[in-house]
């Protein structure tokens, strides 16, 4: 889930260097998200809060793609 699509209480937010930024609201955390020029992603839904990240939606959906091919040359 990214940006609006996230309708949790709060959410555990983490900065585009890996810095813990607190548990807020989505909406202040989509604030966060658009000053900083970035996506707002749900990257551990099952947690308690939520954990969303600040990074660059696109090159994150490239990151994943490249290990799970990695993983699979692998087996």
């Amino acid at each position: 889930m990214i940006n609006e699509q996230i309708r949790d209480k709060e959410v555990r937010v983490i900065g585009e260097e890996g810095q813990q930024l607190g548990v807020m609201s989505p909406k202040e955390a989509m604030k966060l998200a658009k000053e900083a020029n970035v996506d707002l992603v749900k990257i551990a839904p099952s947690a308690v809060p939520p954990v969303c990240k600040l990074i660059n939606y696109g090159k994150y959906r490239y990151e994943l793609a490249r290990k799970e091919k990695e993983a699979k040359n692998i087996q």
